[in-house]
């Protein structure tokens, strides 16, 4: 078929339904014809994360190659170009991101980045096609669920095989909340020497009861205090060789650089019989910091991942527990004597029951439970809270990093003074902003010369300078004078995209209109405006809004950044009730 690609549409079998396979031809006009004697490549592509829609691709070395031609864009790399190219196949996802989303990034289903159209073939000891993931700018690559106890071998290139115990592997556990059991990924002497080091430590560094705390402190840091619903004991492992080894491999894992700003630092925890720790988010909102975007979703930044790391195997309990999971057991299968060590209304006994009821990863020498706090669109995932189940017998050792998508809250590191000279490439105005507060406006072609401080974080955007990022950027070290920021107009796709394009859902008019809000719920309410915080209604609370028709609001609780269960879009009516 001349100047056309093939693609097949299908839906991946779920346990044992019938797979449905639908072949459809749709003709894609920046598609070189392929020759009878170019190398080809048939793979399935698919949106970040996802287990079970993906459309089949075949196309060309040389195809390949003519993206980065095609894109009009000089700086653009053939993985950026793939990416983009792949995007005009299937739909992209990013939550409240205007449509099409664009991804800039494409990774294969062992984790490996598509830089290369070798990198597409099938694989070398299954002879499987490959699956490819794209990821939109601006978010990061979350491994798939596939199915329940699917395993997947990670590439070598991602995470180097450990020394003495094989490759690292991911057996699939729950596609909701997304939770792995990570395989391989600790020697026994990696795991004694963190123990021993946090057993070495004097002083402040020393062993101590752990503590919970996520609240701004006076000095800008996170206050941190002792809680009933969490009773280990904790020290911090930094720069002990063996911890250093585990701090880089979870961001291996993950794929995201290591950046010490983008951890809150190793953990080293042991358990006695009877301690645990209740169920918690590891991720923060806006109930942590008004003042602060935690939306990775709108460029903002938080907890994006967290691997828990067991360092040896207890006789008893001690699993890592996810609640909202759906039962697995019964309270049949609890045992009375681990019952029997807490008081009924205690929350140690309430936990227990969970532990054998609900979804968990035990704690066995060498693995980890690696899992998101944030879904592959962008949002904070509810569903991530969790628990370390009471331990029942012996002692129970782990280490756990949290890997932030961006630099982390409580760690807006200022350096030295730096200049930087911000110049607008794109045809509209453009808004800086640094942490949610206005820098600053550049119009067309100009340029804005600021003072700043290495490590500050600026974000670019249309309309307003709390409005959708198109672009940011981080303050360096060097140089010391002149930083040059060019701000470029988002990516398109290619040749697929007019430059005269409209969107359909973004017609908005001049016309001024006040809209009453009022929230009917007895709690209450944050009302976002294209993601970001508008304003938080009390319960049985009302308020006016100045706006425009077509406006699109959506309504989320318990903050914004979780899925709404209410969008509003302004019409002609001037009131709506947040009541259903």
């Amino acid at each position: 078929f001349h100047n056309q690609s093939r693609f097949t549409m299908t839906m991946r079998p779920l346990l044992s339904l019938l797979v449905t396979v639908v072949l459809l031809f749709q003709p894609v006009a920046s598609l070189q014809t392929v020759s009878a004697n170019s190398i080809s490549a048939t793979f399935t592509l698919y949106d970040n994360g996802s287990s079970h829609i993906g459309i089949e691709m075949e196309i060309s070395f040389d195809q390949f190659h003519s993206y980065v031609a095609s894109s009009n864009v000089d700086d653009i790399t053939p993985s950026e170009a793939f990416a983009i190219e792949m995007s005009s196949h299937i739909e992209v996802s990013k939550y409240m991101a205007p449509k099409p989303v664009i991804a800039t990034r494409a990774y294969r289903e062992d984790g490996e980045l598509i830089t290369d159209f070798d990198q597409l073939l099938p694989n070398d000891s299954t002879s499987q096609n490959r699956r490819v993931y794209l990821v939109a700018e601006g978010l990061e690559f979350v491994w798939p669920f596939v199915e329940y106890g699917y395993n997947q071998t990670v590439s070598d290139k991602v995470v180097p095989p450990t020394p003495g115990t094989g490759r690292v592997f991911l057996e699939s556990l729950s596609e909701t909340p997304r939770v792995f059991r990570v395989y391989n990924m600790a020697t026994e002497e990696e795991a004694n020497a963190i123990i021993e080091t946090a057993l070495s430590k004097t002083g402040d560094g020393a062993l101590k009861r752990s503590t919970v705390g996520s609240a701004k402190g006076t000095d800008g840091g996170i206050d941190a205090k002792e809680d009933r619903g969490r009773t280990s004991e904790n020290s911090w492992d930094y720069d002990s060789p063996a911890a250093k080894k585990m701090i880089a491999r979870s961001f291996q894992l993950t794929n995201i650089e290591e950046d010490d700003g983008k951890r809150d630092g190793l953990q080293v925890v042991r358990y006695i019989p009877g301690q645990g720790y209740n169920i918690h988010p590891d991720y923060f909102t806006t109930q942590d910091d008004s003042d602060f975007d935690f939306h990775p979703y709108s460029g903002g930044s938080n907890r994006f991942a967290t691997v828990f790391m067991y360092l040896n195997e207890p006789e008893e309990g001690g699993n890592t527990v996810f609640p909202h999971t759906s039962d697995i057991g019964s309270l049949d299968d609890v045992p009375q004597h681990a019952l029997d060590m807490f008081s009924p209304s205690s929350w140690e006994r309430s936990i227990t029951e969970d532990c054998y009821t609900k979804l968990g990863v035990p704690p066995k020498l060498g693995t980890a439970a690696l899992f998101y706090s944030i879904t592959p669109d962008g949002q904070i995932d509810a569903s991530s809270h969790h628990a370390a189940c009471p331990l029942i017998k012996g002692t129970k050792w782990g280490a756990n990093i949290w890997i932030w998508n961006k630099q982390r809250y409580g760690d807006l590191r200022t350096g030295e003074p730096r200049t930087i000279q911000m110049k607008n490439q794109c045809d509209e105005d453009v808004y800086i902003s640094w942490e949610r507060k206005d820098n600053g406006v550049i119009k067309p072609g100009g340029v804005l010369q600021m003072n700043s401080y290495e490590h500050h974080r600026f974000k670019a955007s249309f309309g307003s300078h709390r409005g959708e990022k198109i672009a940011e950027f981080t303050v360096q070290s060097e140089p010391v004078e002149g930083q040059d920021w060019i701000i470029k107009p988002p990516r398109q796709h290619g040749l697929h995209a007019s430059t005269s394009s409209t969107n359909d859902n973004n017609d908005v008019t001049n016309s001024g209109v006040e809209v009453e809000v009022i929230n009917e719920k007895d709690y209450k309410v944050c009302i976002s405006w294209e993601g970001n915080e508008f304003v938080t209604l009390g319960a049985q609370m009302k308020t006016v809004l100045n706006t425009f028709e077509n406006h699109v609001f959506a309504a989320a609780w318990p903050a914004c950044g979780f899925k709404p269960f209410m969008e509003y879009r302004v019409r002609d009516s001037k009131k709506t009730d947040l009541e259903n």
